[in-house]
């Protein structure tokens, strides 16, 4: 568990779906995934003045290299708080593990003065959708009835609705019923983030928000019925997260800068 110390709202920045590689001119569909997401933390640094964590929600890595998670944590270390990081379909989870050695980047559970977040890892070692395993469901349950003073922001890579892309849905995650029960159960959650879609969507399921984000690469064209990419620029979600349980929440992209996306690509 990480304690924050922070003034209210908390104030949270999302990055997500870096896939990042070991050489520093990796590039996944066209795009140099290094400079993208660096081009994203520039912008984070000009619009927020103030962030009291960031989180990473999964692929980080394209390669599974040491090197690549090396990438990442080098190009956060300027921002003065803690990253926290979650597996991805596409991590290596040994590798990150190892780079993460001795930082609380893999740590589940983050409280601060009026809100907590469960970071869950949805990740099935050698497929592309997702599952919470029963020690994940458990860890939120217990988290949930341990402090049920706090409002919770539940957070994965895969994502627990359909996106509406009949590709993608057949790669979300695939016991979302389990995790909506263990929700359905504590009124104090107020919303659940994830990755995984390269793409922002924002709903309200039975009093609760269901947030989705873009890549700080690619982009997946949203509706599609088959694989296919999105000319929208890389970007970020931020929330602030207020002491009522009330979530203010946006996505900012980069602007000004042309990525060079192979539009033609079947797949990744």
């Amino acid at each position: 568990m990480y304690n924050l110390d922070n003034t209210s709202p908390l104030r949270l920045v999302q990055i997500s779906d870096t896939h990042l590689h070991g050489p520093e001119q990796g590039q996944l569909l066209g795009i140099n995934t290094l400079h993208s997401m660096q081009c994203v933390l520039d912008i984070v640094r000009q619009e927020r003045a103030h962030i009291d964590t960031l989180l990473v929600s999964g692929d980080l890595s394209q390669d599974g290299t040491v090197r690549s998670y090396q990438h990442l944590q080098q190009a956060l270390a300027g921002f003065a708080c803690p990253a926290f990081w979650l597996n991805g379909n596409h991590d290596n989870a040994e590798v990150m593990q190892h780079v993460a050695a001795n930082t609380p980047a893999l740590l589940q559970v983050v409280r601060a003065t009026h809100w907590q977040l469960v970071l869950l890892n949805s990740q099935v070692a050698g497929a592309v959708f997702g599952y919470l395993q029963a020690e994940q469901l458990q860890l939120l349950e217990d988290t949930l009835a341990e402090r049920p003073d706090l409002h919770t922001l539940v957070c994965l890579h895969h994502h627990p609705l359909p996106m509406g892309s009949a590709w993608m849905d057949k790669i979300g995650l695939q016991n979302a019923d389990a995790l909506a029960a263990v929700i359905k159960r504590h009124s104090h959650v107020r919303a659940v983030l994830w990755g995984h879609v390269h793409q922002e969507s924002d709903r309200t399921v039975d009093g609760v928000r269901y947030l989705s984000s873009p890549s700080t690469c690619v982009q997946f064209l949203p509706g599609s019925a088959d694989f296919a990419l999105d000319q929208q620029a890389p970007g970020y979600r931020w929330l602030d997260l207020h002491a009522d349980g009330r979530i203010d929440t946006g996505v900012s992209r980069v602007q000004g800068i042309v990525f060079n996306v192979d539009l033609a690509s079947q797949g990744y």
